[in-house]
């Protein structure tokens, strides 16, 4: 699982992320003359009218399935011996697999994707994980678990036979007479059973060590590598990274399917090859109330009531609210567009700026300690060893030089941060959207458990750790942005 992947499957908290943009430092917006940056009309905000698609609906189709969502995340492993009979979806497969697009030859080397089957555990994910294309996720459901033989060779008086398969990390040069395809793979497994060139080639290697079959010595390896009829030259050089003998492969065909992440295999006949170790069967339980108050501790049955209608009802109840969010995130998404076009910002005051930036990085450390704490929990480690490189991956940016995420927040961040604090502010003072001491005081103790129970510390922890100007700051923003959604006209 990538970096990228730990920290989505841990952003549990999203809504802390969002009200960290809402802190200043030591700008104040109160003291501040905000007429002096901001230039709106009423009418450019207030009775705005947008057209944004209609409110998610909620039927009894949805409440059934989230029904069933609730039973599977309560899912209990069940074992059933070193091997079970099938994989369901959504059962964890420990799975050895590589895709190879086929071309009107029959395919290519190397495989376009492979898991490394060289590591001493197997690659495992859950089906219904979008990691391999559905088509073939669909075709690996019910199929009976394959006990592999896969066995490395890692002794020095191991060498390679004539029938081993081989796991090497190479560059290569492949020529088919057409075209000339270039580039470095790890893990490529090549077959030597019936490929007399290839055995030749590599027969008496020992697992680490290096070879050059025709990249820099000229002697190239000429084969009929895709089955058309036609030889084909693969020029290559690397480590022979481990042998395999009786090893149990299966092989599925299908078209990868449009919603894959890797676009460049989108559309194309691919083959899957692979092989089952063991596959994690679960049992879903039975909602019970002892259930429900383990794991749904909000849920109250009342005396006498029916405790699947009365959860149903609870289910029901969360997707109104969660169809509501939704609905005010998109009018949200439409009324910031609508002041990024109006440009109704004169001058962003420098230390607004400066303050925002000292702001966004202590945020970013923050983010990094919290999430570093979910994930070694979740993972026993945090794969991010500094708050660069968390921020680079936490903001999806692209590279390896992960100082980049500075220069991301000033560019990209701090500027619309800045802006959207300047223009909240401005109609709070120009509408008298000035958040009152009483709702101030009757808003903040669900601000403080809400962030008290994502931090797993005490409210009067919260308090003194964010201090008071934050959530007076943040309940004042959020004021102004729900009376901005009350008074848009929906077109």
């Amino acid at each position: 699982m990538t970096k990228t992947r730990l920290l989505r499957a841990a952003a549990i908290l999203l809504t802390v992320a969002t009200l960290f943009l809402l802190a200043s430092c030591g700008f104040s917006y109160e003291k501040s003359k905000l007429k002096k940056y901001v230039n709106l009309a009423r009418e450019d905000y207030y009775g705005l009218t947008v057209s944004i698609p209609a409110a998610k609906g909620v039927t009894e189709a949805d409440v059934d399935l989230e029904i069933d969502t609730f039973r599977l995340e309560l899912r209990t492993p069940v074992s059933e011996g070193e091997l079970t009979t099938h994989a369901q979806w959504g059962d964890s497969v420990n799975l050895y697999f590589m895709i190879t697009v086929e071309d009107e030859g029959g395919g290519f080397l190397p495989p376009s994707d492979f898991s490394n089957m060289t590591e001493s555990e197997p690659h495992a994910f859950i089906l219904g994980g979008e990691i391999l294309p559905k088509a073939f996720e669909d075709a690996l459901t019910n199929r009976a678990a394959i006990e592999t033989k896969y066995e490395p060779l890692t002794e020095e008086t191991e060498t390679v036979a004539g029938n081993d398969v081989i796991y090497l990390d190479l560059s290569y040069r492949y020529t088919d007479g057409e075209q000339v395809v270039e580039g470095t793979t790890s893990g490529a497994r090549i077959d030597l059973s019936g490929n007399a060139v290839a055995a030749a080639a590599f027969a008496g290697l020992h697992p680490g060590d290096e070879f050059d079959l025709g990249l820099s010595t000229g002697d190239a390896l000429i084969f009929d590598w895709d089955g058309d009829g036609e030889n084909e030259t693969l020029a290559a050089a690397g480590v022979l990274r481990c042998v395999s003998r009786g090893e149990i492969l299966g092989r599925i065909e299908a078209d990868v399917d449009e919603n894959y992440y890797d676009g460049t295999l989108v559309g194309k006949h691919a083959v899957l090859t692979y092989a089952i170790q063991t596959v994690d069967v679960y049992s879903v339980p039975e909602i019970t109330e002892e259930l429900l108050r383990e794991n749904v501790p909000e849920f109250t049955l009342s005396e006498g009531g029916d405790l699947i209608e009365e959860f149903r009802d609870y289910v029901y109840r969360l997707l109104q609210n969660e169809a509501r969010r939704e609905w005010q995130a998109t009018i949200e998404e439409k009324l910031w567009e609508h002041f990024d076009a109006l440009d109704c910002i004169k001058k962003y005051p420098g230390d607004a700026i400066r303050d925002e930036m000292k702001e966004q990085k202590k945020q970013l450390e923050r983010l990094y300690e919290h999430y570093g704490a979910i994930l070694e929990e979740e993972y026993g480690v945090n794969p991010f060893s500094t708050v660069e490189e968390f921020g680079a991956a936490y903001y999806e940016l692209d590279g390896t030089d992960y100082s980049d995420v500075y220069d991301y927040l000033k560019k990209e961040v701090v500027p619309k941060t800045v802006k959207q604090k300047l223009i909240i502010y401005y109609i709070a003072g120009q509408e008298g959207w000035k958040c009152t001491e009483e709702e101030y005081e009757a808003e903040l103790p669900r601000q403080l458990t809400y962030y008290a129970e994502s931090e797993g510390v005490t409210t009067a922890e919260i308090l003194e750790k964010y201090g008071e100007e934050f959530f007076r700051q943040a309940i004042q923003y959020n004021k102004v942005l729900t009376n901005l959604v009350d008074a848009t006209v929906i077109g």
